[in-house]
């Protein structure tokens, strides 16, 4: 007994040590879990911003790919009556360059000239239609602006 007497000290010494040792060891263990957790927290709170834009991604993405179908529908409507019309020019031009109007004018000027001079009065009776009707309607205005 009295070998353990003298054997408490160097016991209680190892004790307390090894739990000096515990207790540090336990703290460091959960200074780590602590930093753990708020990076748990961090991630997934980083996890729902992504979802979100990656929603928001998603719906532009789609917004762009009706954009561009309907861009391309209207582009193919466009090319088609770009060939149309490139079609009614070429027809226009054909005329044109089967008729020597300059010739035929020399040639025949009692068949072309009451036709130009015809159209030329009526581009005269037209611009002076329009100018009547832009007069009148000024007129309108100035009545209306009058009364208000």
């Amino acid at each position: 007994m009295f070998a353990f007497i003298k054997m408490l000290p160097l016991l209680l010494v190892l004790g307390g040590g090894a739990y000096a040792y515990h207790t540090v060891k336990i703290n460091e263990m959960n200074a780590v879990i602590a930093q753990k957790e708020s990076s748990i927290v961090i991630l997934k709170t980083n996890e729902e911003k992504l979802i979100a834009a990656e929603e928001q991604n998603r719906r532009a993405i789609e917004t762009m790919k009706q954009d561009m179908e309907k861009q391309r529908e209207a582009f193919t409507n466009l090319s088609s009556q770009h060939a149309q019309l490139a079609k009614e020019r070429d027809e226009y031009m054909s005329v044109f360059r089967k008729h020597d109007l300059t010739k035929l004018a020399r040639l025949k000027p009692g068949l072309i000239e009451p036709r130009i001079n015809n159209g030329t009065a009526e581009v005269f009776r037209q611009v002076e239609q329009d100018s009547r009707e832009v007069d009148q309607a000024d007129d309108v205005v100035e009545v209306k602006n009058e009364k208000g």
